[in-house]
């Protein structure tokens, strides 16, 4: 399924940029010879602590290894799944037949390749897409407890099903690790991975005690903080350490356009340090031009915020409209490529950002708490008549008073048939518990979104079952990569709830397929 006509490896860039990428890094492996002692060892070690790395070292212990470890440099877990929205994107689960939503794994496939412009590679897709019922099943019985089930936009059906934020994944996973005997390190970084004659992966070289600097615009590669140590991993590597969205220096490698004005969704320890050790290393990566700009955020909140959850529900449930023309400029519902193109398009550099209005029946389908802080930082406003709102954004009243009838017309006209899509942008609507929810009863909310980059589509190649090719497309022994530090999943675009999806699905199975590996070595 990979067609090299339509991705563009690091391999490609050639002379271009192989030296700027890695300012400040030696070129050649780590040799197991150049290693002076192996101060621990362990059955296998796990790179990262999200949502991949905690389903990873659940996996392998399920699998039989006592024992292994997770590491992350930061001195908190979780990285940017912790603090994500936290949804996951299934088809075909209870949630969605208690509420009567019909859903096939299919239509999924067809929306992820849609969005990704079909450049995803499709057994990769296929696998996360059908491997959902039971990894949601899985997560169920490790403790997170799931409350609804919304749409996100580029899904044809509801089936983003949320347990609140990311850490309410990432905290019952890694209490159930702890339950089993794995070890949790923070405060660690790897510096390399260390390979033997044969190319093998035997371990990594990595610094204890680890100062992370708090600084978005502070290379990574010039922090010397922590204690150097070489840990030994007999039956393999698995790394999950994520994207570089806070790397603004190394974003901008792949999409000029990002520079450091533009703000990320990411924590600060999203940075490219692991990514360029692995180019260092001749692994290969594909589509690393794709970073994804995030249209759910605010205008009025630096890094990911906490309007968002209202503002998810206000494209499903409300409409968007230009406030200098009050005229709706895209669908509301589309994937988040084309939404940020299109309010990056109108907004004027930053100084006309949209207006995102939902009434009282459709703020209901968010869940209070989420409202109210929203409402506390002053990224979601209340206003008690739609004049009142209209004023207050310097929307141009008449034209958006005939935009918002025309909107609720056909609302009303989907409520009696729900094939129909609006004329416009080609909308379909979705109800919520068997209702379809026009903007018309106040009090109104309205928020401001402001795209910011959220999601790196690129990353490490690897096969279905998480192992790592080089350059050369020969597997390296011993590597598995799972989440968002790979690539080939989402192509052009991701869907919102699909990472969450990825990173779950292909951390379970990088940790049985690494499992598998070490058993088959031991001759059990």
């Amino acid at each position: 399924m990979f067609d090299t006509h339509k991705r563009h490896t690091l391999k490609m860039l050639g002379g271009m940029a192989a030296v700027s990428l890695l300012p400040t890094l030696s070129f050649g492996k780590v040799h197991a010879n150049d290693v002076p002692r192996w101060d621990e060892s362990f059955d296998a070690i796990v790179v990262g602590s999200g949502f991949a790395g905690s389903a990873a070292m659940i996996s392998l212990m399920d699998y039989g290894l006592k024992n292994c470890v997770m590491i992350d440099k930061m001195p908190y877990l979780g990285g940017n799944s912790a603090y994500s929205g936290g949804s996951i994107a299934v088809a075909g689960t209870w949630i969605q037949q208690r509420d009567g939503i019909k859903d096939d794994p299919e239509l999924q496939i067809k929306d992820t390749l849609k969005s990704g412009r079909d450049l995803n590679d499709l057994e990769l897709v296929r696998v996360m897409v059908y491997s959902g019922p039971e990894t949601f099943t899985w997560l169920e019985k490790n403790g997170v407890k799931f409350k609804w089930v919304s749409r996100s936009g580029g899904h044809t059906n509801p089936r983003s099903h949320s347990a609140g934020a990311g850490s309410y994944i990432t905290r019952p996973l890694q209490e159930t690790i702890q339950k089993i005997g794995g070890q949790i390190r923070t405060r660690i970084i790897m510096d390399d991975i260390i390979y033997n004659d044969n190319g093998e992966v035997v371990g990594i070289k990595v610094r204890e005690k680890y100062e992370f600097k708090f600084d978005r615009l502070a290379a990574e590669e010039d922090n010397k903080s922590g204690q150097v140590r070489y840990y030994r991993c007999y039956g393999g590597l698995i790394l999950a350490t994520g994207g570089w969205s806070a790397d603004t220096k190394f974003r901008i490698k792949f999409d000029p356009v990002l520079k450091e004005d533009v703000l990320t969704t990411n924590h600060m320890g999203a940075t490219g340090y692991t990514v360029r050790k692995l180019i260092n290393d001749d692994i290969k990566f594909v589509d690393m031009e794709h970073l994804q700009r995030f249209h759910v955020t605010s205008q009025d909140e630096p890094f990911f915020g906490f309007a968002y959850r209202w503002i998810t529900r206000a494209y499903a449930y409300g409409l968007m409209v230009n406030p200098k023309t009050g005229l709706r400029f895209v669908n509301e519902i589309t994937d988040r490529r084309r939404a940020s193109d299109a309010i990056w398009g109108m907004n004027e550099k930053g100084t006309n950002p949209p207006t995102l209005i939902m009434d009282i029946e459709g703020t209901k389908t968010v869940d209070i708490k989420d409202l109210q802080r929203g409402m506390a930082v002053g990224a979601v406003k209340q206003f008690e008549t739609m004049d009142e709102l209209i004023a207050y954004y310097g929307i141009s009243k008449e034209p958006f008073l005939q935009e918002l009838k025309e909107y609720n017309e056909w609302v009303d006209a989907v409520s009696k048939n729900p094939d129909l899509k609006d004329p416009k942008f080609g909308r379909n609507y979705s109800p919520y518990k068997g209702k379809f929810i026009k903007v018309e009863k106040p009090p109104f909310f309205a928020a401001r979104p402001g795209p910011k980059v959220h999601h790196c589509m690129g990353g490490i190649k690897t096969t279905k079952d998480c192992e790592v090719y080089n350059n050369d497309m020969k597997l390296v022994a011993g590597l598995y990569a799972c989440g968002e530090v790979t690539g080939g999943r989402h192509g052009f675009n991701r869907l919102g709830s699909n990472a969450v999806l990825d990173c779950l699905v292909y951390g379970k199975r990088a940790g049985a397929a690494l499992a598998k590996r070490y058993n088959d070595k031991r001759g059990a």
